[in-house]
């Protein structure tokens, strides 16, 4: 399905594109820049009368977050949380935008290679103490170091001495992190990188109060314990259950947040999610069941944002029976994309062709004939197992794993289902997503396991990045040096030309030797009360921006 240039999700990527290409100007040199946007969120003018007394939002997070720990979550449920009670130097907003955050300024030297960020001074954690530029390169380093073991530490590999220092090559001493002035946060980096001001609106760049989490430990992010410095602060932790967050009246923004309360609640199954927000009892359903989709689409609180990510499967490439390139490439050309979007999905994603999303800047240059199509190929699946002497009969039954979800069982059912027509034995086995995180990537029974990524950045290089060789998220156990190498060099490009001619070279290598099956290119269906005013889903994951939300009387 081709993307309509008048569509909402087309119009966001091309804002996504051109904020990029204006970073790829800042960082390739020219005279010195400096940014000093004020504001950025774009104020509502809703009058006092219009609001409800009770500003309380009740939004379904489905799952409990597994950490909101910035230097340890990964997923976008903990990324939700954590990006409304943390602050990093910058944020991102609705436009893709990047404008000040706890940073009120920066500055990109002429050569690209050196960030100075300039902080306020006057901004505060919740127990009082003054945010200072000590408080990033404390985060930043705890992320790097070995012992804690980030899966996202190699997002910093952009800055001087980090891959060294996180792989036990390098000291603290070497890293390009100056945090010698308190209000004054220079960073070193290791090539021109024309995402790293957007960057710092993810979570692995938040800062942490150190003297926190020195004095309690993995208990640091508790309720009774943490110390933020965000616009809300979290006051009621019910593990399992539900979260409590509420506007922390000291924050800078405190005076232009409507919301005073924010309750997460955690209903995993999607359907009685959506019998609690027809029911009244949230406002925010963010999760839907696949089987009721037509119903849900005529509803007048049905949404559709766009999210700039991928649906995909990983396979466990150290497992003997997917050890072969050939059975992973037969495995995903007998997969009907299209058909499992129609019918199963039914959210008007897009058939996933490349493990970079459509709409990424430079895919439909870097981005050749791809060996995935929309529709399942059974017979060039069938053909490449004997070109290379495989007889699918004599291959073991293959275990999809995915975490509990109605819309993962149901994608997972029907893969199996085309699978079986291929002649592959396949079944089925869910855990739950806390359990399912550390099963797929500790555990080698793994075979074959649904994830989805979306972009932190806009630039290819965030999605490439996910399958390098040791990486945290790559869980795939597969590792290629010319792969790794184009992320080197990628970092080392004199332009944007280089630069996807060398992402080409990589993409073709993923459909060699298919680590992954993409499956389709996300939006984002949820169901919102009419009364939720301000409330729009980042198409970079979860940093959605609670303290733009109002709730209107009604």
């Amino acid at each position: 399905m081709k993307l309509s240039k008048s569509s909402p999700l087309w119009a966001m990527l091309i804002c996504i594109l051109v904020v990029a290409l204006a970073g790829v100007v800042v960082g390739c040199g020219g005279e010195e820049t400096t940014t000093t946007a004020a504001g950025g969120e774009g104020t509502t003018t809703t009058a006092a009368g219009d609001l409800a007394e009770d500003q309380t939002l009740r939004l379904n997070v489905n799952t409990e977050p597994p950490s909101i720990d910035p230097n340890i979550g990964t997923d976008t449920t903990s990324a939700l949380v954590m990006n409304n009670i943390f602050e990093g130097l910058v944020h991102i907003d609705y436009e893709g935008n990047p404008f000040p955050g706890a940073a009120e300024k920066w500055e990109v030297s002429e050569d690209g290679l050196t960030v100075t960020f300039t902080l306020r001074g006057t901004d505060k954690w919740t127990n009082g103490d003054t945010v200072t530029s000590q408080d990033f390169k404390d985060s930043w380093v705890r992320i790097l170091e070995p012992a804690t073991a980030a899966d996202y530490a190699y997002m910093l590999y952009v800055i001087e001495g980090a891959e060294e220092f996180n792989t036990g090559d390098g000291t603290v001493e070497d890293l390009g992190i100056d945090a010698s002035d308190p209000k004054v946060l220079k960073v070193s980096l290791v090539g021109k990188t024309p995402w790293f001001i957007p960057m710092m609106a993810h979570q692995s760049f938040f800062p942490i109060h150190k003297k926190t989490v020195d004095e309690f430990g993995e208990k640091w992010t508790e309720a009774e314990n943490i110390v933020t410095n965000g616009p809300f602060q979290l006051v009621e932790w019910n593990h399992e259950s539900d979260m409590k967050l509420e506007k922390w009246a000291d924050h800078r923004l405190a005076a232009e947040t409507a919301l005073n309360t924010v309750n997460l609640v955690m209903i995993n199954e999607a359907t009685t999610g959506v019998a609690a927000f027809e029911n009244g009892e949230i406002d925010i359903q963010e999760e839907l069941p696949t089987a009721d989709m037509a119903r849900l689409k005529a509803l007048p609180e049905y949404k559709n944002y766009p999210l700039l990510g991928i649906y995909y499967y990983g396979f466990n490439t150290a497992n003997p029976a997917l050890e072969k390139a050939e059975v992973r490439k037969a495995l995903s050309m007998a997969i009907d994309r299209q058909s499992i979007i129609d019918n199963v999905a039914q959210a008007d994603q897009l058939p996933a062709t490349s493990f970079t999303p459509k709409g990424m800047p430079g895919w439909d240059v870097f981005m050749k004939d791809a060996l995935i199509k929309p529709t399942a190929d059974v017979e060039g699946a069938k053909k490449v197992l004997a070109d290379a002497g495989i007889d699918v009969a004599t291959l073991p039954e293959i275990v999809i794993y995915y975490n509990t979800s109605e819309g993962h069982q149901a994608i997972a059912t029907a893969v199996q289902e085309q699978w079986k027509q291929a002649g592959f034995k396949a079944s089925l086995k869910n855990m739950e997503w806390k359990q399912y995180l550390d099963f797929v990537q500790n555990n080698d029974e793994t075979m074959v396991y649904r994830m989805g990524w979306v972009a932190d950045f806009a630039d290819a290089y965030n999605f490439l990045d996910v399958l390098r060789g040791g990486g945290g998220n790559n869980y795939t156990r597969w590792a290629s040096a010319d792969y790794d190498k184009g992320l080197s060099d990628a970092l080392q490009a004199a332009d944007d030309t280089a630069r996807f001619d060398i992402y080409s070279k990589m993409e073709q290598i993923l459909e060699d030797e298919m680590p992954v099956a993409p499956i389709y290119w996300y939006t984002n269906p949820e169901l919102v009360k009419e009364y939720v005013e301000g409330y729009e889903p980042n198409p970079l994951g979860s940093i959605t921006n609670l303290w733009t939300v109002k709730i209107l009387k009604h």
